[in-house]
C-alpha cells in the first residue's frame, strides 16, 4: 500500500452525492457497478446533508468509504474498490431494531446484514459481467473473510474504520461511559493496519481533546 496523504475532509465527489471516488476508471464493468450501487443507495430513505449537498445518508457513506480507499492505495485492486462500492448496499431495509436488544442479537444483526449485502452485491457484479472470481473475492472482502491475510480485505476494514474515526466516534461517544468508548476503539484498533492507523492518527485533531486522550489510551502499546 502507498502511505496515505496528508489528511483533509474526504467530502463527496463534485458535490454531487456520487460513489464513484475513481473517475478516471472508463471499465464499462465500473461505471455499471457505480450506476448499480449508486441507485440502490440514492434510495435510501434517511436524507443526510454535509457541506450544504442534500444526499443519503448510505451515498455518504460509500462515498467517504470508497474515498478512504483510493487514499489508503491509490492502486487498490477490484476487490477492495467494489467492495466499498458495496459494503451496506441496502442495510437500511435491515434496522437493528428487528433484532433483540443484546449482544446476541446484535451479532445476529450483522451476521444476515452482511450475508444479504453480499448477495445482492453477487448479483450487481455478475449484472455488470465481472467474471466469477472478482466477484467471489468482493463477496469475501465484504464478509472479512481471511482479514488477516487478504490485504485487499484489510484495506477495505481500513477505509471503514478510518471513516468511523472521522464521521462517528465523537457522536458515538457522546454520552456512553469511558470504559465502553475505549473497548470500542481498542476493538477498532486491533482491526486495522499499520496504513490504517497512521490515517486513523492524522485524524485526531478533528477530534475532542478528553476523546483524543481515550483514543491514546485505548491504543497504548
Amino acid at each position: 500500500m502507498t502511505d496515505a496523504p496528508s489528511p483533509s475532509p474526504v467530502l463527496l465527489p463534485d458535490g454531487h452525492g456520487s460513489i464513484d471516488a475513481w473517475p478516471d476508471d472508463a471499465d464499462p464493468r465500473w461505471r455499471a457497478a457505480v450506476a448499480a450501487f449508486e441507485a440502490h443507495h440514492a434510495a435510501d430513505p434517511r436524507p443526510l446533508v454535509r457541506d450544504g449537498v442534500t444526499t443519503t445518508v448510505s451515498l455518504d457513506y460509500h462515498a467517504r468509504v470508497s474515498a478512504w480507499v483510493r487514499r489508503l492505495d491509490g492502486v487498490a485492486g477490484l476487490p477492495a474498490r467494489l467492495g466499498a462500492l458495496a459494503q451496506h448496499v441496502r442495510r437500511f431495509e435491515l434496522p437493528r431494531t428487528d433484532f433483540p436488544a443484546t449482544p446476541q442479537g446484535y451479532k445476529r444483526w450483522r451476521a444476515n446484514a452482511g450475508l444479504r449485502q453480499a448477495e445482492l452485491a453477487r448479483t450487481e457484479l455478475e449484472r455488470a459481467g465481472f467474471d466469477a472470481a472478482i466477484v467471489t473475492h468482493t463477496c469475501d472482502v465484504m464478509l472479512k473473510k481471511r482479514l488477516a491475510h487478504d490485504p485487499l480485505a484489510a484495506l477495505l476494514e481500513d477505509a471503514v474504520c478510518v471513516r468511523f474515526v472521522q464521521d462517528e466516534l465523537a457522536s458515538f461517544a457522546a454520552g456512553r461511559a469511558p470504559d465502553a468508548v475505549l473497548t470500542i476503539i481498542s476493538k477498532t484498533w486491533a482491526k486495522m493496519s499499520p496504513s490504517g492507523h497512521q490515517a486513523a492518527v492524522g485524524l485526531l485533531g478533528e477530534l475532542p481533546p478528553p476523546l483524543v486522550a481515550l483514543v491514546a489510551a485505548a491504543t497504548a502499546g
